[in-house]
């Protein structure tokens, strides 16, 4: 019977070296607690991952990303970024502001984006230089065919064009900056003697990142995932790379589905659709807290949290950590329904 080797957070860290890394985000952010949520809720302790705090364009967790894709991208000689993304897409601008990081023009191609109001992310995009593509409705259905298009005029004019959807590396180098932030969070956890480490967020590429620190360091840590768009599979979207991940970085183990505990009942009608319970709990973060959370994911994410707290889906003896992954631009793209919320916090 083989056994797993166990990596000290130095030896982790070896593993993560070996790729090309360029300085973007703010780090480390902070693990704070949160209690007066917690104090209301009756327990357990609440502490928050504050990745909206990294710095880079009203901040998020993507800006960990980039820090490994984006000299990724200019050591093979790109010369062009296309991107497809919905129009109050978080990734899209946090893309924009990478972009100019490194100098490189940047097509944005946004779905359902004709005729919309210029504000939250839509507005930081066009304040950040990216060249918008806007499509209506009917465009949207082949988004990728025009993006394709764009890539081949570009490609003709003597471009090396790098479109974001054709390759695998930017659907793994975002788990890469999480295995870095699982080794920045134990620190933390180890400064502040937090036991029985539940974390929940937004299923998705950084909490399996996470996940993958963990088991790498033989940790006992839970996690939640919290699905905010069914439209895309958790399957095709990150657990079948597993693998891929795994031969990145040359680690001994890999994320599984089966390690992370996934809620998919808060989505509502779908994404970028708020819900009144969505709409709550982002009201109750920021009265109770301070904490600013958006509509589409980290609202969701503490709806979830908030509500299965209260139906005792966690431990009392849990330390529950939330992990707030950006998004502040977003909650003005829904101002007008925000601000007619009438329900009591």
């Amino acid at each position: 019977m083989t056994t797993t080797k166990i990596l000290t957070p130095n030896e982790l860290q070896a593993h993560i070296d070996r790729l090309p890394r360029m300085e973007i985000a703010h780090l480390p952010t902070p693990l704070e607690e949160m209690p007066r949520l917690t104090e209301r809720l009756g327990g357990p302790k609440i502490w928050i991952k504050r990745e909206d705090m990294t710095g880079l364009a009203y901040g998020g967790n993507k800006a960990r990303h980039y820090e490994f894709e984006m000299p990724h991208v200019a050591d093979e000689g790109y010369d062009v970024m296309i991107n497809i993304m919905d129009y109050h897409s978080n990734n899209a601008r946090m893309t924009a502001a990478a972009a100019n990081k490194i100098g490189m023009r940047y097509i944005l191609v946004l779905r359902n984006a004709a005729n919309r109001n210029v504000q939250g992310n839509l507005l930081i995009d066009k304040i950040l230089g990216a060249e918008l593509h806007l499509l209506d409705e009917y465009q949207s259905g082949d988004a990728e065919g025009y993006a394709t298009k764009l890539k081949e005029e570009l490609e003709a004019e003597g471009h090396k064009p790098y479109l974001i959807q054709n390759y695998l590396f930017p659907r793994i180098v975002g788990m890469v900056g999480f295995v870095q932030a699982g080794i920045e969070i134990l620190e933390q956890i180890e400064e502040n003697s937090l036991k029985n480490v539940h974390i929940i967020g937004v299923a998705g590429r950084s909490l399996c990142g996470l996940i993958i620190a963990a088991k790498a360091m033989g940790l006992d840590w839970k996690f939640t995932g919290v699905t905010v768009n069914y439209d895309v599979p958790l399957k095709g979207y990150i657990f079948e790379h597993n693998k891929d991940i795994q031969e990145l970085l040359d680690l001994p183990v890999t994320f599984e589905q089966s390690d992370m505990r996934v809620f998919d009942q808060y989505v509502g009608e779908g994404y970028g659709v708020m819900t009144a319970q969505v709409a709550e709990a982002i009201h109750i973060a920021a009265q109770t807290d301070a904490i600013i959370c958006d509509p589409n994911y980290t609202g969701t994410a503490m709806a979830a949290l908030i509500d299965q707290v209260e139906e005792g889906g966690f431990g009392k003896d849990e330390t529950v950590i939330f992990l707030h992954t950006g998004g502040l631009p977003a909650v003005f793209t829904f101002a007008e329904q925000l601000a007619a919320f009438k329900g009591e916090v």
